[in-house]
């Protein structure tokens, strides 16, 4: 995050030059008073309505968050040594869970305690199955939910064999393909940008911002752009996090920032999208993802405090949804150029297809993902075109055959369709 005071800076600037002068399509402002906030450096803001209270709550997408990636979790531990064989009730309980089950998270915060790790006691009745998107799946002709429940029962059924439970097999289908990987990458596409984007941004302008919803310290604008926020998965103060701290180990992007001796999932811990953020960043040169996404969140939210235009509120939801969907097209390409790589080494000393299978998988899934926002930069004719080149699994033609030549030539041209759909640099296409 290089430089995202510049972006915050930035964005306040524009919001001195466009606040008050522009009355097209004002947002109702209701009776929540007059008085204007500047745009603040991490995600606080007080009530508008019960002073000395805070306004923001996105408790149920923190939950989603820690499911989605205890999943994930649960699935690469089927892979190591020592692993217990698992039933498909058993991935269930993370993608479709219940409050009966109460159960702990697997996620940790590195050497720090949690304030929390119960789903239930960081908020009710939450799952993924709930909120994934209903849309057939570009090359599949299925939703997301029916292929993840099909890939696990692939991998139950993989981890009653012996020979496979506590190695990657367990995870991997008959044609190559990383099942522990395809279901986290389309799922962060299906369920938190889904919901980001599609569900809480797509539908902000018809939202109320006049009076707290009943029995809160929100409108259901300022709660629903939280919402969007949480899904992003970004802890409260994310501006202190540099690159190489999202982009490393758990111990790096989590931090007591309110100085308890713990670590809260709801405020200081960054999930999923701000981590793959802050990961470009540091691998890309002359973007600063994390900060333009972070910038747009907080600019929006303040102009919704101060009931901003329409106009004004829409500009800052497309930066954020775009900045988003930036990050995940730069993992793609990050994903291409990694499988490339794996393919050079193959009939080698250096090949590893269990790389070649994580990485393919890796980039196959997050090519789904970009599909499910309605704000999305790339055209349906371009992610047809990426499915087809990519097909279902990975390659494994010889290299120096005329199968191979043709594989990497296609890989190629996905790298082109990309860089034609968002405009990224050759430097970045080259070594992202």
């Amino acid at each position: 995050m290089r430089s995202l005071k510049c972006s915050v800076l930035f964005a306040s600037a524009l919001l001195i030059a466009c606040g008050g002068g522009d009355d097209d399509n004002p947002v109702d402002s209701g009776s929540g008073g007059s008085t204007t906030i500047d745009i603040p450096t991490a995600y606080v803001f007080d009530s508008r309505f019960n002073d000395g209270e805070s306004s923001v709550a996105y408790s149920g997408q923190t939950v989603r968050n820690l499911l989605l990636q205890d999943l994930k979790i649960f699935i690469d531990n089927l892979g190591k040594e020592g692993a217990e064989s698992a039933s498909v009730d058993d991935l269930l309980q993370f993608y479709a869970y219940d409050d009966g089950l109460n159960l702990e998270s697997l996620s940790t915060a590195g050497d720090m305690p949690v304030v929390e790790n119960r789903y239930s006691s960081i908020s009710t009745g939450k799952n993924l199955s709930g909120k994934i998107s209903s849309e057939v799946v570009i090359g599949y002709g299925k939703t997301a939910d029916e292929l993840v429940r099909e890939w696990f029962e692939i991998i139950a059924a993989n981890s009653q064999d012996a020979d496979k439970l506590g190695t990657p097999a367990v995870y991997t289908d008959d044609n190559g393909v990383d099942l522990t990987q395809m279901i986290n990458k389309v799922l962060i596409g299906a369920v938190p940008y889904y919901q980001a984007t599609g569900v809480y941004l797509g539908g902000l302008l018809e939202d109320e911002n006049g009076s707290p919803v009943e029995g809160k310290s929100y409108t259901e604008m300022e709660h629903h752009w939280d919402e969007a926020f949480g899904y992003f998965g970004a802890a409260r103060d994310y501006s202190r996090y540099s690159d190489d701290q999202l982009a490393g180990g758990v111990g790096d992007y989590t931090f007591d920032s309110n100085g308890d001796g713990q670590i809260d999932f709801k405020s200081e811990y960054n999930f999923g999208l701000s981590r793959n953020a802050g990961k470009r960043d540091k691998g890309g040169s002359g973007v600063n993802l994390s900060g333009d996404i972070f910038a747009a969140f907080l600019a929006g939210r303040t102009l919704i405090v101060n009931q901003g235009s329409a106009g004004e509120i829409a500009a800052q939801r497309e930066l954020a949804a775009n900045g988003m969907e930036k990050v995940i097209a730069a993992t793609v390409v990050h994903y291409v150029n990694d499988t490339l790589s794996d393919m050079a080494a193959l009939g080698t000393a250096d090949e590893n297809r269990v790389n070649l299978n994580k990485h393919w998988a890796e980039m196959k899934g997050f090519t789904v993902a970009l599909q499910y926002s309605p704000f999305r930069l790339i055209s349906q004719g371009q992610l047809e075109e990426l499915h087809s080149i990519m097909g279902q699994a990975p390659s494994y033609e010889a290299p120096g055959s005329d199968a191979y030549d043709g594989v990497v030539s296609s890989y190629m041209r996905a790298k082109d369709v990309l860089q034609e759909a968002y405009g990224f640099s050759a430097d970045n296409m080259a070594n992202w």
